[in-house]
């Protein structure tokens, strides 16, 4: 019996535009299971999204950094695992001398910040419907009472993308986690945030396992979700590699593919059991 749903977002219950359909709107809000969004988005970013989908459950940002509640005004923190604000600094400096033209922000619990606006800022801007706030890093990282939760790296080109994913590994700073996020993105988060993690913490509250759950996924950073949950669900449109960690795949993110893995999978396990 599947109890639990957790989905992934972009790639998965959002379109290429960052959008929800209609029919995968219906399908959260009229079902019978809890759903919890794990994401590597911010809470602000994640925030359009669980007011569609009317959801009140714990939520998953920053690929499991911080686990938080939905409120009206700010997000209540359930658990959280920020960087090591002296490693930020270190990796920052670094990527900015080795490789000054591609696109670089970081999030913090409130904000998304980035020294420059260019085409990757822009574009993400345009994407989830967050403003950069602009710093200068070598300042704003020196404030003691910073957490930040994700660097984030737009790196469309392939060949440089490995060259960055090189460069950062050579680095050998401790407690890094570094995962690519669709086709251009590089994410840095704390080496203790997995979307694993964070779901055996939500399910643990919920008195539940991970054999009760199905997860939605469609990247490379769902791999660890994908892999504990007793059914998981990869899209249509993910690569080969993460469709080998799934137990059914479903439509694309284009045609609905959650709302078709509900009603093709999900509902059928349960009327078996039932």
């Amino acid at each position: 019996m599947i109890k639990y749903i957790f989905s992934d977002l972009d790639g998965t219950l959002l379109n290429q535009a960052g959008q929800l359909s209609e029919k995968d709107i219906a399908t959260v809000k009229t079902s019978p299971l809890p759903i919890s969004l794990v994401s590597a988005r911010s809470p602000q970013e994640m925030q359009a999204t669980v007011e569609q989908l009317a959801l009140t459950t714990p939520q998953v940002a920053f690929n499991g950094g911080l686990i938080y509640k939905p409120t009206d005004l700010f997000p209540m923190v359930l658990a959280e695992y920020p960087l090591v604000t002296t490693t930020v600094a270190q990796l920052v400096a670094a990527l900015q001398t080795e490789f000054s033209d591609i696109s670089l922000s970081a999030y913090d619990l409130q904000h998304w910040y980035t020294q420059k606006i260019d085409a990757g800022i822009e574009t993400e801007a345009q994407l989830t419907g967050l403003l950069p706030t602009i710093i200068n890093f070598d300042d704003q990282l020196k404030n003691p009472f910073i957490k930040i939760f994700k660097v984030m790296l737009m790196v469309p080109e392939d060949e440089q993308r490995t060259a960055v994913l090189q460069f950062i590994d050579q680095l050998h700073l401790p407690g890094l986690s570094v995962q690519q996020s669709g086709t251009m993105y590089v994410e840095i988060t704390s080496q203790q945030a997995t979307k694993a993690q964070a779901l055996m913490t939500i399910l643990k509250k919920a008195g539940l396992t991970p054999a009760d759950c199905a997860a939605f996924g469609a990247g490379q950073n769902d791999l660890s979700m994908l892999g504990i949950v007793g059914h998981p669900i990869v899209m249509g449109n993910a690569s080969d590699q993460i469709q080998a960690a799934g137990q059914f795949i479903t439509k694309t993110n284009h045609h609905s593919g959650f709302s078709y893995g509900i009603k093709k999978y999900i509902t059928k396990v349960n009327q078996k059991v039932g």
